[in-house]
Order: C-alpha cells, then sequence, then structure tokens
C-alpha cells in the first residue's frame, strides 16, 4: 500500500510530535540544529567550507541518532524533508522556551 504524504504542515506538525516525544530524542534534535547554527555561524565568519560541509552530516547524524535511542529505527518523518526540517527548528525554539511538553500533550490528544 502506498504511503499518504501528508500536503500540510498543520496536519504533518502533530505526527511529528508524536514520533519526537521522547525527551532523549528531543534532546539529540535540540543539540543538532543548536550546532547546525553553530556550525553555520563559523562558517559565516571564517568562509571556511569545511564547517557548511560538516552541517549536514552533524545535524542529521544527532537526528538520526536520537530516533535510534528512541525507536531503534529510523526516522519516519524523513519521508517529507521540507517539513521534517521546518519541525525541527520549531521544536528547537519550542524547547529553548519550555513549551515542547505541552505540544505533546496536544499531540497525543488529537492522535
Amino acid at each position: 500500500m502506498a504511503e499518504v504524504r501528508i500536503k500540510s504542515f498543520k496536519k504533518f506538525w502533530p505526527a511529528y510530535v508524536l514520533a519526537h516525544q521522547d525527551k532523549r530524542n528531543q534532546a539529540m534534535h535540540f543539540l543538532a540544529i543548536l550546532f547546525s547554527f553553530i556550525l553555520g555561524g563559523v562558517f559565516t565568519i571564517t568562509h571556511n567550507f569545511l564547517f557548511l560541509v560538516a552541517l549536514p552530516f552533524v545535524s542529521f547524524g544527532l537526528g538520526i541518532v536520537g530516533h535510534l535511542i528512541q525507536q531503534g529505527s529510523l526516522p519516519k518523518t524523513s519521508r517529507q524533508p521540507i517539513f521534517s526540517l521546518v519541525a525541527d527548528h520549531k521544536m528547537f525554539f519550542l524547547i529553548l522556551f519550555g513549551k515542547m511538553g505541552r505540544e505533546v500533550e496536544k499531540a497525543k490528544l488529537s492522535a
């Protein structure tokens, strides 16, 4: 059976949250985005392309490790990379401001 692709971020977000409800997974994704900001900033300052090349390996690598720790498998949401990337950054700021727990509870209620 073919997988149904979600066509709006609004519908994608609850599924993403449920796939990322484990705090260890959230921590790995938080670090992934934090390091991507740092590597992007260092590249901007130094113009050393090694930092730019390292960016996707570090950020995706940490995210994948988060899923392996939590689920023992690769992320299901990676089938929609643009939505996943936007959701990673949204989750980063929700964690930063202490609001991710509330999003997890809302997603559980809507499931």
